[in-house]
């Protein structure tokens, strides 16, 4: 009995040492902080063994952010394609930076073949998520931060696989592509017809014209409230204490957006 468990675990620890890939290759993601992105400090080489940005691979990012300038708020289609003439298995890690902090807010809009990790701030892929035939893409939604956030990196660091059961021979790459933040000349425009204040746990709106819609986002660019009447008085009660951004649209038209600190 006791051959018999020598045995099993002797060949337990062949099957590991045989098979790396499972252990340092993370054909199931990411394990986070791999974007190459200057917060990250890190990227895919560190688990496989492969120079950056060398070989036939490589890996770029696609968006239908118009003219490269994300409006804040706003939710876009983010695409990321690797590609090798000769490999099958891929992987990736996406994530969103300004100059001081991740920012921006990804959904999952393929949970089969991609996954949030990093607490929400990185996008990566699944166990399902990695074959491809010579090109493999990846696609997510990023809702824009707040207005006053400035230029946005996107990086992205892609490995491409030759499948021989370890690091060795596999390619890592990896791209950045850079939106500005559109600047609107409507916020200049439209402050004399709203303004906008805090005090005891409400949002008073002063407004010269009907209001036909009120949008609130929350720090990352998500609309946490909407409402769709002339309301002037808005509870804040189920907000929690934060920077917020307020959205206007009256009868003609006309957009404010301004920024409210609930306290």
């Amino acid at each position: 009995m006791k051959r018999i468990l020598l045995t099993s675990s002797i060949l337990l620890v062949l099957i590991f040492l045989t098979y790396p890939e499972l252990i340092n290759g993370n054909v199931s993601g990411s394990p986070g902080g791999k974007s190459n992105s200057p917060i990250d400090g890190s990227n895919c080489t560190s688990c496989h063994n492969a120079q950056l940005n060398n070989g036939q691979g490589s890996v770029i990012i696609s968006t239908d952010i118009q003219n490269f300038q994300y409006v804040p708020g706003e939710t876009y289609s983010i695409t990321v394609t690797a590609t090798h003439p000769s490999f099958t298995k891929y992987g990736f890690e996406l994530t969103a930076e300004s100059v001081t902090s991740k920012v921006g807010g990804f959904s999952i809009v393929n949970s089969t073949e991609t996954k949030l990790i990093s607490g929400g701030n990185a996008v990566t892929h699944t166990m399902s998520g990695t074959l491809g035939s010579s090109i493999k893409t990846w696609s997510v939604d990023w809702t824009a931060p707040i207005a006053g956030t400035g230029t946005v990196d996107l990086f992205v660091c892609a490995v491409s696989a030759n499948g021989n059961g370890n690091n060795d021979g596999d390619e890592v790459h990896n791209y950045i592509y850079t939106i500005s933040e559109q600047q609107s000349a409507y916020i200049e425009e439209s402050e004399e017809f709203f303004s906008v204040f805090y005090s005891d746990e409400k949002i008073n709106i002063n407004a010269t014209n009907t209001i036909e819609l009120i949008n609130i986002y929350n720090i990352y660019g998500q609309i946490v409230k909407s409402i769709d009447s002339d309301e002037k008085i808005i509870s804040t009660s189920e907000l929690s204490n934060g920077i917020y951004i307020v959205e206007l649209y009256d009868v003609f038209d006309n957009k404010s957006t301004i920024k409210v600190n609930i306290y």
